[in-house]
């Protein structure tokens, strides 16, 4: 499968954190869901359209803090990344850096829920 991983600094001691916090880890997987989920659609609204069999086959896969984002399409690379005979046409990095506000909005509304529930 071809897939992207992505580093946010900061994010990761966040995550940590607020994983140990009892009754998170569950709001905070369905906010990657969603995060997820657009980036999925942007990605199908972006990827060069041939004959449609990559941007059907681009979806997100995992659970709770363990996810891939991606194409099980030989080919996928070579459309994002561009080869010595073709240029990229990226549609993954765009769908996934579109969205970060998103992912980060939604983590941010989370972790302040979660504090005034406990009266913080």
């Amino acid at each position: 499968m071809f897939q992207l991983t992505i580093k946010i600094e900061g994010l990761e001691n966040l995550v940590k954190a607020l994983n140990q916090l009892a009754n998170f880890k569950k709001p905070m997987a369905e906010a990657m869901e969603l995060y997820l989920q657009k980036v999925v659609f942007d990605a199908q609204s972006i990827v060069p359209i041939r004959t449609g069999t990559l941007q059907r086959s681009i979806m997100f896969q995992g659970s709770e803090g363990e996810y891939q984002v991606g194409s099980q399409v030989y080919y996928a690379p070579f459309v994002e990344y561009g080869t010595s005979r073709m240029a990229p046409r990226p549609f993954l990095i765009p769908a996934i850096q579109q969205n970060l506000p998103f992912l980060q909005d939604t983590l941010n509304d989370l972790a302040e829920k979660w504090l005034q529930s406990r009266g913080e």
